[in-house]
């Protein structure tokens, strides 16, 4: 992991990725600072692409063309676009220091509404949570209470959550800091937020591309093949 990235960032990291995850979010980190204005990722969105489900991969990087227009597409995957578009769009993740913390900002949007949709999907219709408005903190405990979540994966997303509020909240105080949110920070947190969500979502992807069906050509190549991206400690 890369000297600048933010504590929180390599604690997530630590829990979450393996080594050759590690190795990929790294080499795409040399490849933004060796060319800053020109960097070619290709090789990162392939290994988005090797998670499975709907990412940054597939869907254009200008926000601009959105595939989902509205309902349950937009609230789960346009947050994914939106933070793929802050790495890859215009190429300026290193030069604009506000689309590193985008980045991470909008990937923990995508993890928040991932987690509100489970409350959904496992509690009563009755029950008031369904309509809540919650954070990510408050809906992971919500759902490691009523069993939904096992303690290992409350774990990695506590890590994701402490990286995400500091997008949300905090300013850089650290003097030896020239930004609070570097590169490494970005590719950190969308990483970890599509493998969790494809973990978190798994169960439900039948009932969401059928929900999505009049959207899904809109996609470029998208890899359905869902495989398990990451160990629960």
């Amino acid at each position: 992991m890369d000297h600048e990235a933010l504590p929180e960032s390599i604690e997530l990291s630590d829990c979450l990725l393996n080594s050759e995850q590690k190795e990929i979010i790294e080499r795409a980190t040399k490849e933004i600072y060796d060319k800053p204005d020109a960097y070619e990722l290709d090789f990162f969105w392939k290994f988005d692409s090797s998670i499975g489900g709907i990412g940054g991969y597939c869907m254009p990087f200008n926000p601009v063309v959105n595939p989902f227009p509205g309902g349950i597409g937009r609230t789960l995957f346009r947050p994914l676009q939106y933070a793929a578009g802050d790495i890859e769009c215009n190429k300026d993740l290193w030069n604009n220091y506000r689309s590193a913390r985008s980045a991470v900002n909008d990937s923990g949007q995508h993890l928040e509404a991932v987690a509100e949709y489970l409350i959904t999907r496992t509690t009563s219709i009755l029950n008031p949570a369904r309509v809540k408005k919650s954070m990510l903190g408050k809906s992971i405990h919500y759902l490691a209470k009523n069993g939904t979540l096992s303690s290992g994966r409350v774990e990695q997303l506590e890590h994701f959550t402490r990286l995400y509020n500091k997008s949300k909240h905090e300013v850089n105080q650290d003097e030896e800091r020239e930004r609070q949110f570097y590169p490494s920070d970005a590719l950190v947190s969308y990483i970890s937020a599509r493998i969790l969500g494809v973990e978190l979502l798994k169960p439900y992807y039948p009932d969401l591309l059928k929900a999505l069906k009049p959207y899904l050509s809109r996609l470029h190549n998208p890899n359905w093949n869902i495989q398990s991206n990451s160990d629960e400690h």
